[in-house]
């Protein structure tokens, strides 16, 4: 990070701390409270030194819906639709507003 980017961050926590009435000593006592997290030690297991990869979380699986499929299509709100029948609201905003249909497709 360079300085620049330091100092404003540092303005801005001061202001906001001022704004809620935080002092540096308070703020001191609160941290010294909290255990710091120690940081991952990078594995050198596959011969390099880039840390090894994590596997990916899994997406959990879909509910079946009340007519007993399987939703194809999801927005980030966990809105689903299956395809079947009319076109949900929430697609039909998307689309319209020219969002391609298969970026919601699962």
């Amino acid at each position: 990070m360079d300085e620049r980017k330091r100092d404003s961050i540092i303005a801005y926590l001061r202001s906001r701390m001022a704004e809620f009435g935080i002092t540096e000593s308070a703020l001191a006592e609160a941290l010294a409270d909290v255990p710091v997290p120690a940081s991952p030690i990078p594995s050198k297991a596959n011969g390099t030194n880039q840390p090894s990869k994590r596997a990916m979380p899994q997406m959990p699986s879909m509910p079946y819906g009340d007519n007993g499929t399987r939703p194809v299509f999801r927005n980030a709100s966990g809105d689903t639709w299956d395809g079947i029948g009319d076109m949900p609201e929430w697609l039909k905003r998307a689309v319209h507003a020219g969002q391609d249909i298969e970026f919601y497709r699962v």
